[in-house]
């Protein structure tokens, strides 16, 4: 073994455990070893980067955009339809038909188009037929997958596998080579999820496949069970609140409330938006929990003592004010005071940032912090001189503030008996998060003042100098004194009026947003959509929203206008539930991109174009003829696909070039070799069955494909059946919701465990194994 080898399986084995954990998205992970490659000198640049103009990765692109204009134009859902229509109402039925329907979708489209395609479909279906989804979005899932085993276009692992062969000077795969094993295959296991699969579906109520059977969301509130959460705020005369925009009322931020509609006193209902401003007898109907707003009315929370000079209190009592500019070198550059936890490090307040002609004295701790800036610090003054070497550092007297104008922010406050701040650390009452104030320094009875700490538990006559927005003060009280009715009876159909309605959205699992917060996304910003609640997991959460990390195949609750939900429709980031608030197909162009897509078929079938121009000229005339846009091109390709195939190709060069793939191959025959050829074969597909379940198909097929073909030509024999063992094997991604993104879209709304996938997903792989192995002999001869 050489240096060449042993780096090429160090940059194997590093990449596989990046895959494994997670630790990094996978796209990045690939990018890294198309770089290791080269650094490394077992690639040369110009071979590393050939990956992304290899004929497999410029036909998944193709591909990802034919496929997008046979959904477009409405082909695939009428293909889809046609077939379900024949399957009754038994539950083998239905499922026998979603799973032939599904394969023979994603023999003419990518398998995550088809399935999130057949996705509302397939609920729809269960809805209609009194079924619990779970008994059927699975087979549907696994009908796409056995798809992709049928022709050469079903997954992407197929074209990497052709592509190998093509570049060895042998023939590449026909367009339907796959499909005599594929077909046996798809048989077999209609055959035991007929007789045996079934049996170990799961029988699970999710909102998904519970809501109204006529789909228009009438009881999808009962469901995520915001009915709990419902409550009328109505604002009286007189009251802070009126003039204050919904934004600026922090009815969201305070009390954790989404305002679904706002019904005004002439009777008129709006849907609100955030700078919509709030009138004398609005009666705002909200959801959320209702604990912070019962805090706040039952009882006083703090007093202001208006007639007491907030800064002359801090300028006293030996607290001190002192200022400092941030040089280039400063430490603290481009951070936020909460990322540094500055007050606990340094032991002092900054109650102001100047920056240049601008001000803020409100809302400190996410503020980046620029070189430039000058800081105002509050403290006792030896922790001040922490900072004396700092530029411009001074210590400043009370006439040295006046331009901070620090009293319009600065309020001297009391905790009365009974308030329910009381017995609370700082800390627990976050009232800077929930109340946009900040605690500078506490007194109690007779003692000094101090500065405030997480941890300082509040007592009763607590006495604090805060920092805070005047608005903020003023929407405090007029939340107080708000009229609140908890006992709210409200229907879907009154939510849904005008052009707004209810509309269950699944987050697609091969999008961009796991581990995101709508709040980092700016949903409601963008789309102008309100989330109600998210399914995360096995239940919903209705409150905090914004903050909660969104998982690929969640489902989120929303409210909006019908034509936004066109819009979010087109985001590859979504699944939208309801295909009534969809952009219409383009029927009058269905007709084109069938023929567009039988063009393709044709020639690749007839040898006249290679399969990677057939396909580009195809996707060329989906957008010519009209039955795609380009922007609309341009989103359908999963990117992050071509990104990990275009680099990792790199390593399958690699493992070539430097003999790895040679010395595996010489110890699989040493290992098994004495046993023959069709044991040698029937290990690495086993191997390559394992892997599947760890790392992406993609990558598996192109870190086993050049061992397989190395093995067969040691042996003497043809590499077709090793090639076409290894293609089935990738295409196996049945054993974990992981696997693949169709397993993983229909987790959420089948309410699927991990354990579900492994003990429906191991009987079904295995018949794949047993099937493409005893057949590869006889259709693909050694």
């Amino acid at each position: 073994m050489n240096t060449d080898i042993l780096l090429t399986f160090a940059i194997l084995a590093a990449a596989t455990l990046f895959f494994i954990t997670e630790w990094l998205r996978a796209d990045v992970v690939a990018l890294m070893v198309l770089v290791a490659v080269v650094v490394s000198g077992l690639v040369t640049p110009q071979d590393a980067i050939a990956g992304f103009g290899n004929s497999a990765v410029v036909t998944i692109w193709a591909v990802y955009i034919l496929s997008a204009g046979l959904a477009r134009t409405g082909v695939a859902t009428m293909l889809g339809r046609q077939v379900v229509r024949l399957s009754g109402k038994s539950e083998k039925g239905l499922m026998s038909v979603l799973i032939v329907s599904t394969a023979l979708v994603t023999s003419v489209m990518n398998i995550n188009g088809a399935a999130a395609m057949f996705l509302p479909v397939t609920i729809n279906i269960a809805r209609r037929t009194k079924r619990a989804a779970s008994r059927l979005l699975m087979p549907m899932a696994y009908g796409a997958l056995l798809g992709g085993m049928l022709v050469l276009f079903g997954t992407s692992s197929n074209l990497v596998v052709s592509g190998y062969l093509y570049e060895a000077g042998l023939p590449p795969l026909e367009f339907f080579s796959f499909t005599p094993i594929g077909l046996v295959i798809l048989a077999a296991v209609l055959m035991y999820m007929n007789v045996i699969g079934h049996r170990l579906l799961p029988q699970r109520q999710t909102p998904q496949s519970s809501a109204a059977r006529n789909g228009n969301g009438e009881d999808l509130h009962s469901l995520y069970g915001i009915e709990e959460r419902l409550a009328l705020l109505t604002i009286p005369a007189g009251n802070p609140l009126v003039g204050m925009t919904i934004n600026e009322s922090r009815i969201g931020h305070t009390l954790g409330l989404t305002v679904l509609r706002i019904k005004r006193a002439n009777g008129h209902r709006y849907s609100p938006t955030t700078d919509m401003k709030l009138e004398a007898g609005d009666r705002l109907l909200a959801l959320g929990r209702l604990d912070q707003l019962n805090q706040l009315t039952q009882a006083r929370l703090f007093d202001i003592e208006e007639d007491v000079p907030a800064l002359d209190q801090i300028l006293s009592n030996h607290i001190y004010l002192a200022e400092f500019r941030l040089s280039d070198q400063s430490p603290l550059l481009n951070q936020t005071l909460a990322s540094i936890d500055f007050r606990r490090m340094y032991q002092v307040n900054v109650i102001a940032i100047r920056r240049g002609k601008r001000f803020f004295r409100t809302r400190l701790n996410h503020i980046p912090l620029q070189q430039g800036d000058y800081l105002l610090l509050e403290g006792q003054s030896n922790h001040l001189e922490a900072f004396s070497q700092e530029p411009d550092f001074r210590m400043l007297t009370q006439d040295k503030t006046s331009e901070y104008h620090l009293s319009e922010r600065l309020l001297f406050i009391t905790i009365p008996e009974g308030s329910a701040l009381a017995g609370k650390s700082l800390q627990e009452v976050r009232l800077g998060e929930v109340y946009g104030i900040s605690v500078l320094t506490i007194q109690r009875g007779l003692e000094e003042w101090t500065l405030s700490k997480a941890d300082t538990e509040l007592a009763a006559g607590d006495r604090m100098i805060v920092s805070g927005h005047p608005t903020d003060i003023d929407a405090l009280d007029g939340l107080r004194n708000l009229s609140i009715e908890v006992d709210v009876d409200v229907k879907a159909a009154e939510l849904e009026y005008d052009d707004y309605v209810m509309v269950e959205v699944i987050l697609s699992p091969h999008g961009s947003l796991g581990g995101k917060t709508l709040q980092d996304i700016h949903f409601r910003e963008k789309f102008g959509i309100s989330v109600l609640a998210i399914w995360h997991g096995d239940r919903p959460y209705r409150t905090a929203l914004s903050d909660l990390p969104l998982q690929n195949g969640d489902g989120l609750l929303c409210y909006g206008r019908r034509e936004r939900f066109a819009l979010l429709a087109k985001e590859p980031d979504f699944v939208v539930m309801r295909m009534d608030v969809q952009e219409q197909p383009r029927l009058d162009k269905a007709p084109v991109a069938a023929v567009i897509m039988v063009a393709v078929i044709g020639l690749v079938i007839s040898r006249l174009l290679p399969i990677s121009i057939a396909a580009i000229a195809g996707a060329a005339m989906m957008v010519i003829t009209g039955c795609l846009d380009m922007d609309e091109a341009y989103r359908a390709i999963n990117w992050k696909a071509i990104f990990i195939l275009g680099s990792m190709l790199s390593l399958g060069m690699a493992m070539q070039q430097s003999g790895a793939a040679q010395f595996l191959a010489n110890g699989v025959i040493s290992t098994i070799g004495d046993f023959g050829v069709h044991a040698i074969l029937g290990g690495i597909m086993l191997l390559t069955l394992v892997l599947n379940a760890l790392i992406p198909g993609v990558v598996n097929a192109v870190i086993m494909t050049p061992i397989a073909m190395v093995t067969a030509t040691n042996l003497g024999v043809s590499p077709l059946p090793f090639v076409m063992g290894i293609a089935y094997m990738v295409a196996s991604s049945f054993m974990t919701p992981v696997s693949h993104a169709a397993n993983m879209l229909v987790m959420s709304p089948g309410g699927y465990r991990y354990t579900d996938y492994v003990k429906n997903g191991i009987p079904i792989a295995l018949i794949v194994f047993v099937v493409s192995f005893l057949m590869m002999p006889f259709v693909f001869p050694f």
